[in-house]
């Protein structure tokens, strides 16, 4: 007994690229609609986080005041420079970081940094 073996033509190269084409533009569609909701969830993560602080502004108990009479005179600032205790421990601090006598290191300046904190940003 013999099987009837049917053959079938490919389909045209014209069709082919069609169906690729296709096939191309419903994954990238399905990728970038994922990258959207992806970024409008972290969007809304956001105003879910302010959301809290703001609730647990309003939990927390007010801040009592000090009563008492305001200093007249301002505080002296203190100089920071001349302070060779505080030299001392930096020049330890980064000794100990970067595995060096601390005989080898020279402390010249010490400056207070004015710029605010890039985690304060990430709040």
């Amino acid at each position: 007994m013999m099987k009837n073996i049917i053959f079938t033509q490919a389909a045209p190269m014209g069709e082919m690229m069609k169906r690729a084409g296709m096939n191309t533009l419903m994954g990238m569609g399905t990728v970038f609609a994922v990258l959207i909701l992806i970024s409008v969830l972290i969007y809304a993560l956001g105003f879910i986080g302010r959301r809290q602080n703001k609730k647990q502004m309003q939990l927390s108990p007010a801040p009592e005041k000090i009563s008492g009479p305001a200093p007249d005179r301002p505080l002296p600032e203190a100089d920071l420079c001349d302070d060779l205790e505080l030299v001392a421990v930096i020049t330890a601090a980064i000794a100990a970081s970067e595995n060096v006598p601390a005989d080898s290191l020279v402390v010249r300046s010490i400056r207070r940094k004015t710029s605010g904190s890039h985690w304060k940003k990430a709040e």
